[in-house]
């Protein structure tokens, strides 16, 4: 009982000897069930209503879930993804705000959200959510553009699950290179400094990866409007170039999508855009910005000419 109490304490050295004291209990005996109920009735309870959550609230049940997430369930993910939709409210957030201190409603959803990696494995079930209510958070930021924003708390928060569960994630996304805040948020993810699971996952199969995006299969090519299948192509292009630059032999490895990128070179649709210099869009102007980076990083791994010619 004394370790779960100190778990609480606001110095990190009484809650590092407490975590090292509980775990060791752990591998030496089973807590009594008696014990374990009695230690997490006090935050389960608070847990139940979304108004008593507190980062320190959201701190302790992390402590807990890093040492007894086998103790929990999906029933906590559940509370956890109930309570965050009140934040995506805007009326039920504008009463969160006036009960707390500026900036609290964000560092609160942000805990929440952070939680999810230590729960045990059920990524199909919290995956879709955690991404949609991310992105709904982030529409509510203030200062946030209408095209979304480049990164956020929530992103940090939300990187963390989908490193736990790569595999799902880069599969989640590259069915979804078609919706431009999906796109923007994976591309986000895949981009950032702790972002290494992704990036080996997604780097692991170059045809999954075509075949999701440079030569997407007829049927669901057919379904797309013309600014979508761009769309489509802008997001594998910029998530070549973070693979490339991170891992400088992906290219000179997979030539499947090194022909893709010669094929988007060469493109006559790409040629029309440049003879349209004075009305391109910004992305439509980076196109071959991040081919020529993709080719150069080809070059200096390989020691070759470009392959554009």
């Amino acid at each position: 009982g004394a370790f779960f109490k100190a778990l609480t304490s606001r110095s990190e050295e009484v809650v590092a000897v407490a975590k090292e004291g509980l775990a060791q209990v752990i591998r030496q005996q089973k807590l009594q069930k008696e014990l374990l109920q009695s230690s997490l009735r006090p935050i389960l309870l608070n847990l139940a209503d979304y108004r008593k959550l507190t980062v320190p609230l959201l701190h302790r049940l992390s402590r807990l879930l890093q040492l007894l997430s086998n103790f929990f369930n999906v029933t906590l993910g559940e509370k956890l993804l109930e309570h965050l939709r009140r934040w995506t409210d805007p009326e039920c957030l504008a009463k969160i705000r006036a009960n707390s201190r500026p900036g609290d409603d964000v560092k609160v959803a942000t805990a929440i959200i952070e939680l999810f990696h230590l729960l045990p494995p059920a990524p199909a079930k919290f995956l879709d959510s955690l991404v949609n209510i991310t992105l709904s958070l982030e529409a509510l930021l203030p200062g946030t553009a209408p095209h979304g924003r480049s990164w956020s708390p929530y992103r940090s928060a939300l990187l963390l699950f989908m490193n736990r569960h790569a595999t799902e994630a880069v599969v989640y996304f590259l069915e979804r290179l078609s919706r431009p805040a999906h796109a923007r948020l994976f591309v986000s993810l895949v981009a950032h400094a702790d972002g290494r699971p992704l990036r080996t996952e997604l780097a692991s199969d170059g045809k999954r990866f075509v075949l999701a995006s440079f030569k997407l299969p007829q049927q669901s090519a057919a379904t797309l409007t013309a600014e979508q299948w761009w769309g489509v192509r802008f997001a594998a292009l910029q998530l070549c170039r973070t693979i490339a630059k991170n891992d400088p032999s992906w290219l000179p490895a997979n030539h499947m999508v090194l022909a893709c990128l010669v094929e988007a070179w060469r493109s006559p649709e790409r040629q029309e855009r440049l003879r349209r210099e004075s009305n391109q869009t910004l992305e439509h102007a980076r196109e071959s910005k991040l081919l020529v980076k993709c080719f150069l990083a080809y070059c200096r791994a390989t020691r070759a000419d470009a392959p554009m010619d």
